[in-house]
């Protein structure tokens, strides 16, 4: 007989396992933030370059508008500039017949004394400048010094009475010829003290 147990077969059991149900992990939360970050740095860009673009447009029309207005301004002005010399040209025209008279050429002179505009006023001087003055039925020295008389019924034999000293000025150079012709040297201007000036020519 063969007295030989079979070799035993040892089946292991592990009792802790048994029929307990597997621990399952716990899932981990989604991370939204860093999406939602990224979307806010996105919409931020985005609305940074649309100010930009909006303020760069902006700007661009109120410089050209600007542009516009200044050119709209100038030829305004322009316009108005050229109206005024043309309206004292025109009185000009109608005062010179061979030349304007000392009295025709003082009252231009008082309208460029009162025009605002320099470029307007150096232009009508030019003008007054080149318009030749009439000479006047005045005695010549040479008769004035046989008759007085005659230089006492003269113009420049009489004082002149002006609101300012510069248009007593300009009033003895526009007849400068003419007292120069009636044996005058020269002249004085003097206040009368309530803002009057004494034009008086000096023989």
């Amino acid at each position: 007989m063969n007295n030989q147990e079979p070799k035993s077969r040892v089946q292991r059991y592990n009792f802790n396992q048994g029929d307990q149900p597997t621990r399952r992990q716990p899932k981990k939360p989604r991370r939204w933030w860093p999406w939602i970050m990224t979307l806010l740095t996105l919409a931020i860009a985005i609305l940074l370059v649309l100010a930009i673009t909006h303020h760069n447009d902006s700007a661009s029309n109120t410089a050209a508008s600007s542009s516009t207005s200044a050119s709209v301004v100038a030829k305004s002005s322009s316009a108005s500039e050229q109206a005024a010399y043309d309206s004292f040209k025109q009185k000009v025209s109608q005062y010179d017949d061979n030349g304007i008279t000392v009295t025709q050429k003082q009252k231009l002179q008082n309208i460029i004394n009162d025009e605002s505009n320099d470029a307007v006023q150096d232009r009508e001087q030019k003008l007054l400048d080149k318009t030749p003055t009439k000479k006047s039925a005045i005695t010549s020295s040479s008769s004035s010094a046989d008759n007085p008389n005659n230089a006492a019924n003269s113009t420049f034999a009489s004082t002149h009475t002006f609101s300012s000293v510069n248009d007593a000025q300009n009033w003895a150079q526009a007849s400068k010829q003419q007292w120069l012709a009636a044996g005058y040297t020269t002249y004085t201007i003097t206040s009368d003290g309530q803002g009057n000036y004494t034009l008086q020519f000096v023989r």
